[in-house]
């Protein structure tokens, strides 16, 4: 049976959208409201003025394969995480973070702004000092991750408002200790997952291959677990963990946790990387 319209807020998908490679034309960088029934638009809002970039272009080349180097709109500020829908004083809002460090809280039937919290600083030409996946709610407060904005930070927002309740850096001794601590050149302190929560406990991983479990109420860390090294599976095989980095996020599901290890920045192994899965207590 198809679904209706009738006061349905839940029938509209939000989605957000990426840079272009060329040109300014285009819903480019833009969250979209769509209707489910149909795929028609509801509404739209646009959140950078221009953002040609292309991964080639770190390296600079003509101006004619490279556009935008010259005229610093090579941004890279696309919204690459998805967004959340949670409710403030009996309204909808999405929100969604975008590379530029920005989290930007709409109303969802109309699209007004709410609020916006910049939470580090932008670095064009790859936006990778900014938001890179997806962030999480649970109820009390929005979790939201920055990638490598020296270093990656958790932070929690107050959803009505954007104030930031507390924000934890990954935590400095990340490549010290665990398998990273063996390649210092290339560990760092980074947070690319989408942010993950449950009642009490937020969960995010990092570049520094570590898994790590905070307090919902104030950022604490409350578990640590290093997956750079090497795992038998249940398929009796070995495996190698690495950088927790570059996905979805943790997933969380009847006590039990799972976390995919080995994506960017690689660390040397001639294995394959490794879903783990941990007891919740």
């Amino acid at each position: 049976m198809l679904p209706t319209r009738e006061g349905k807020q839940s029938m509209v998908p939000h989605v957000g959208t990426g840079q272009n490679y060329s040109g300014n034309g285009g819903d480019f960088d833009t969250l979209l409201a769509l209707d489910a029934l149909d795929g028609t638009l509801r509404w739209k809002q646009q959140v950078t003025d221009a953002d040609s970039w292309r991964d080639l272009c770190n390296v600079p080349d003509s101006e004619g394969y490279c556009p935008g180097l010259k005229d610093n709109t090579a941004l890279d500020f696309d919204l690459g995480a998805a967004p959340n829908l949670f409710p403030v004083q009996g309204r909808m809002l999405v929100g969604v973070g975008q590379k530029s460090g920005v989290y930007h809280a709409f109303d969802a039937q109309t699209g007004e702004v709410r609020w916006r919290r910049q939470l580090s600083v932008p670095a064009p030409l790859g936006g990778a000092t900014g938001i890179q996946w997806g962030s999480s709610y649970d109820g009390q407060n929005l979790y939201v991750a920055t990638y490598f904005a020296e270093p990656g930070t958790l932070n929690a927002l107050d959803p009505a408002t954007g104030e930031v309740v507390w924000t934890t850096p990954n935590p400095a001794n990340g490549c010290d200790w665990g398998g990273a601590a063996a390649y210092p050149d290339q560990c760092v302190l980074a947070h690319t997952p989408a942010v993950t929560s449950s009642p009490g406990l937020v969960y995010e991983g990092s570049t520094d291959g570590k898994m790590w479990v905070y307090a919902a109420g104030t950022g604490e860390v409350l578990w640590e677990y290093d997956t750079v090294r090497d795992f038998v599976g249940t398929n009796g095989l070995i495996g190698r963990g690495g950088s927790v980095s570059g996905n979805g996020g943790a997933v969380v599901a009847n006590g039990t946790l799972y976390v995919q290890a080995g994506y960017y920045p690689m660390y040397p192994s001639d294995r394959g990387n490794v879903l783990l899965a941990f007891d919740v207590p």
